[in-house]
């Protein structure tokens, strides 16, 4: 499979997206490094940029392609018979857990999770993308996160503060009794 940089669909079958970004990741690794051999070696900045972008490129493609294995994986049976829909696979077809296609795919559990967390926020993916490109910079798994863990602690923080106030209110309104 070769990486053709450009906008196209990802693919749609797991291992076909898993295989995708692990070359992707691999061919990003590579552009990073000729992007340093650039700047120690002072070449052209022409040259540097045009590097620059297609790491910034490969680094979508490859947060998007994990993205998709977090979509897919999300909706992967976590023990066999626990799919109670099977009528989206075809006849005859054996159901995959998600542990199984996860083992086949050399990809951890862990790592997994971080897939689908991205799969659950695609507003911060895409600001997050954005974001990079504005600032000049290349797009990670790991700034993804960040801000994806950023937004659940704002989250947390106003949940409690909703809680706190509720309670206040609640207070506000029991009766005071006075003892003479």
């Amino acid at each position: 499979m070769e990486i053709i940089v450009t906008n196209q669909q990802l693919p749609t079958k797991f291992e076909d997206v898993a295989q995708f970004a692990v070359l992707a990741q691999e061919k990003l690794k590579s552009v990073k490094a000729e992007i340093n051999a650039i700047k120690r070696l002072g070449l052209a900045r022409d040259v540097y940029e045009q590097k620059k972008a297609e790491a910034q490129e490969l680094a979508e493609l490859t947060v998007r392609a994990e993205v998709k294995l977090g979509e897919i994986t999300s909706n992967m049976p976590t023990a066999q018979g626990a799919r109670t829909d099977l009528t989206s696979l075809p006849q005859g077809k054996e159901v995959v857990t998600k542990q199984a296609a996860l083992k086949g795919a050399n990809i951890n559990a862990k790592r997994a999770s971080h897939y689908e967390a991205m799969a659950a926020h695609p507003e911060i993916v895409e600001a997050a993308i954005t974001e990079a490109r504005e600032n000049d910079d290349i797009v990670s798994r790991s700034f993804v996160l960040e801000k994806i863990k950023a937004k659940q602690k704002a989250e947390q923080i106003e949940q409690a503060k909703e809680s706190i106030a509720a309670q206040a209110r609640e207070f506000d309104h029991r009766p005071v009794i006075h003892i003479a």
